[in-house]
């Protein structure tokens, strides 16, 4: 991984630190990142929330709870094997914290823009994920919180411990999507003339279809089939997958 000064093929701009009370530090990044990369985000403890960018630029802000981070931690980035990378490392290294560390970090919340056409990958461990009104791909990960997501790209989404709420803002995607869970409920939303096969499937839980128009099995734990005509869109199936929650699958009135 190269230092973040190298990245003026498509990243720009320092990152600056500012300290707003004793016991929170904010630090914040803003830059160019290209069409097509990706803006990963890797926390730990602490919730990420992002918001569609108003300008070309990205916006990585990140609040640190001074009073909870033993050992000293400060926010990192740097260029990746997909675009630009944003984590918390200790003071004195340059390797983002494991998640096996999560319980030692303290608590980092971010806050991110996100321009068309940048995907956002957004990661953490015990926290929530909320990231609506997007323009591009989403690729949404925690253990212990729910994600919440709208955008006219694709999504995967998954959890632990928590639930899944998600609007699909276009009948197209490039990839299908993909909804996991294992203590919660999740409920996606799609727009008319989407032309997709979907996999739905609860162990403990229901499955609730309200869309018109499907062909297929359904059961009161599973569904199997197509919505409207032909193959779909994407390279395979929309699957809905929860253990201990129920399913729902509605369209946009």
């Amino acid at each position: 991984m190269r230092p973040l000064v190298v990245l003026a093929a498509y990243l720009s701009m320092a990152p600056t630190w500012a300290i707003e009370t004793p016991e929170t530090i904010a630090w914040e990044w803003h830059g160019i990142v290209a069409r097509g990369k990706a803006l990963e985000i890797r926390g730990i403890t602490g919730d990420i929330r992002a918001i569609p960018s108003d300008s070309d630029e990205v916006g990585v802000t990140a609040r640190i709870d001074a009073t909870d981070t033993p050992g000293g931690v400060r926010i990192r980035a740097f260029e990746g094997e997909n675009g630009l990378v944003v984590c918390a490392v200790r003071q004195g290294t340059d390797t983002c914290v494991e998640e096996s560390a999560a319980n030692s970090c303290g608590r980092i919340d971010f806050e991110v823009h996100v321009p068309t056409g940048v995907r956002l990958a957004a990661h953490t461990v015990n926290g929530g994920i909320q990231a609506h009104r997007l323009t591009s791909d989403v690729d949404a990960a925690t253990v212990n919180g729910g994600v919440s997501v709208s955008t006219s790209g694709t999504v995967k989404a998954s959890t632990v411990n928590g639930s899944i709420d998600a609007s699909l803002l276009k009948p197209f995607w490039s990839k299908a999507p993909e909804f996991s869970t294992v203590n919660g409920r999740i409920s996606v939303q799609i727009p008319h003339q989407v032309k997709a096969s979907v996999q739905a499937e609860t162990r403990n839980g229901t499955v609730v279809s309200s869309v018109p128009g499907f062909r297929g099995k359904a059961t009161e734990q599973t569904l199997n089939g197509q919505i409207g005509g032909g193959s779909g869109s994407g390279s395979g199936p929309m699957t809905m997958r929860s253990v201990n929650g129920s399913i729902e699958l509605r369209q946009k009135i």
